[in-house]
């Protein structure tokens, strides 16, 4: 594979670098394929070789500019995939940067208003209170009085990261040996980061993230979301309600006693356990300096680019995986990774429940107050890189979210315990199996998939029988006819069909109940008591015979 003259030059300058911090062994492999052209590779310099392979990468990084830095941002979160050591060096990223031109950032302002700035606001300062990677930060006053802030795009970034990405997916597909010796699929995480990446030079996308944490926090006297003002937010701008508050970054200089130190960590595990269980939807970086206190104590969050997203059944799923853990239930761990296809095809078995096993007692008597969700989730990590375990993309979001908070919190409150987190977790964890509303909505959604399935099966069937039919093979089973067979396979059909009846009726006549119209309509009323009986009846039926079937079996 040959490389696009278009990128020439930023070919060779990948590959320097990559010479310069000790890659020089991909350069190699890109130099065979024809990929980047011939650069000669050389042994890096005394102080490159005394780096570990985390700091080398992270120079390297930075080096490159901003697409490599947002990706080192991205890759760090990414602990199910690389060592330790490497996650640490790439967290140390920041965007930090040189701001750019003050007079090219107010034309770009005029440019997304459609008008001049005079027309909008009645100040923006004069110099950035911040400069990243992808753009940067003004203070400003509407016309109307309110004090926002406002993001600007950096000229040009989206076409440099889009040549970026082209330039590593091109490469990526001729690195097969990570994929090979390490079990990481380089293209497949290059592709994964593009999205994120186009959607971070989508301050649009940004926006709704911060006007759907507004909705889920509307109405709460602990958490403040900043309003966005969507009239004035564009692609390449972002306008939004100024915070009044103390950045937790500098809460060590305002005189916080301990009490109000726990009670803000308390809010914050609270809010973090409410978007993620009642709304499966999460600011995804609560690092200090994302994070603001007002003064009546209420927490805010800001900055919206990077938010998890987790629908209910991976949701279900992590709920069993803790459940099961609790209960030291190693065969249902291992049943619930293999229905998340997250197991590996040549898996040892026996190897895995041993080490899962140890794993899960060596946690389990510790007391709450010596335990730590970093270092729980670091060895879950390192088991899953061992045993080549893929978890949902969303799970391991969420387990790097988890862990930001606990350091927020450590930092903010040194006697900060995990019964905190675990409490939280269970409060919500409750609330979500007695909420009605949801498990009817479940129980909506399952009838719907049993309804399917009894659609599709017949198809399947006549398609199967279709091709044994085409294919002329003949399948005598009459010498395997078994009476007692056959009589218990009617039984179980009889007892499967009454169950599916019962659960039917219990929830049809519990979406009955629900209806707003039932206490205007008698009518619907003495229908969903019928439903009640009729499955009371089924019930007791269905009871009655397993009960039977047991006797007979003994």
């Amino acid at each position: 594979m040959r490389v696009s003259y278009k990128y020439l030059g930023r070919y060779r300058e990948i590959a320097s670098v990559l010479v310069k911090y000790g890659f020089g062994f991909i350069v190699d492999k890109l130099n065979k394929d024809s990929v980047a052209g011939k650069i000669m590779t050389k042994a890096p310099k005394d102080d490159v070789k005394a780096m570990t392979t985390g700091q080398r990468l992270r120079r390297a990084f930075e080096e490159l500019g901003p697409t490599y830095i947002k990706i080192g941002q991205i890759v760090s979160t990414r602990k199910d995939l690389f060592d330790d050591e490497i996650i640490e060096e790439l967290s140390k990223l920041r965007d930090d940067v040189e701001p750019f031109d003050d007079t090219i950032a107010m034309g770009i302002i005029e440019e997304e208003l459609g008008s001049s700035i005079e027309d909008v606001f009645s100040f923006i300062s004069s110099k950035p209170i911040a400069a990243a990677s992808i753009g940067q930060v003004y203070e400003g006053v509407l016309k109307d009085g309110k004090k926002v802030v406002i993001k600007v795009q950096r000229p040009g970034i989206d076409n440099i990261i889009k040549a970026d990405i082209s330039i590593l997916k091109r490469i990526s597909s001729n690195l097969d040996m990570f994929k090979k010796d390490w079990n990481i699929d380089i293209y497949e995480l290059i592709s994964e980061m593009e999205i994120q990446l186009i959607r971070e030079l989508d301050y649009k996308f940004e926006a709704v993230n911060g006007m759907k944490l507004g909705s889920i926090f509307k109405h709460s006297r602990e958490v403040v979301i900043p309003e966005i003002y969507n009239d004035y937010t564009t692609k390449k701008m972002l306008v939004m309600e100024k915070i009044e508050g103390i950045c937790l970054s500098d809460i060590d200089r305002h005189n916080k006693s301990d009490h109000e130190k726990r009670a803000i960590v308390e809010r914050g595990v609270k809010s973090f356990f409410r978007q993620v269980m009642t709304c499966g939807f999460f600011h995804a970086d609560p690092h200090p300096g994302n994070i603001f206190i007002m003064d009546d104590d209420r927490i805010a969050y800001v900055d919206f680019g990077m938010i998890g997203i987790i629908d209910d059944r991976t949701l279900s799923y992590l709920n069993q995986l803790i459940l099961s853990s609790t209960n030291k239930n190693i065969d249902k761990i291992i049943r619930i990774l293999t229905d998340m296809n997250a197991l590996p095809a040549n898996n040892n078995d026996e190897m895995l429940r041993r080490d899962l096993l140890f794993l899960i007692h060596y946690y389990y008597d510790i007391p709450f107050d010596k335990l730590s969700i970093a270092e729980i989730l670091d060895e879950v990590f390192r088991f899953m890189r061992n045993y080549r375990i893929t978890l949902p993309s969303q799970l391991v979001i969420l387990g790097k979210t988890m862990i930001t908070l606990e350091g927020t919190a450590r930092g903010l409150y040194e006697d900060f315990s995990v019964e905190t987190i675990a409490s939280s977790y269970l409060k919500y964890y409750r609330q979500e199996k007695l909420d009605l509303k949801r498990n009817l909505k479940n129980a909506k959604y399952n009838l719907d998939e049993y309804y399917y399935d009894l659609i599709r099966v017949p198809n399947q069937i006549k398609t199967i029988l279709g091709i044994l039919e085409k294919n002329n093979m003949k399948l005598d089973i009459g010498e395997f006819r078994s009476p007692k067979l056959e009589e218990s396979i009617r039984k179980l059909m009889t007892l499967i069909s009454m169950s599916i009846t019962l659960a039917a009726c219990i929830i049809g006549s519990s979406l009955i109940l629900a209806s707003s119209n039932i206490e205007k309509n008698a009518t619907i009323r003495y229908v969903s008591i019928s439903g009640f009986i009729l499955s009371f009846i089924i019930g007791i039926v269905l009871i009655f015979m397993i009960l039977k079937n047991n006797y007979k079996n003994r």
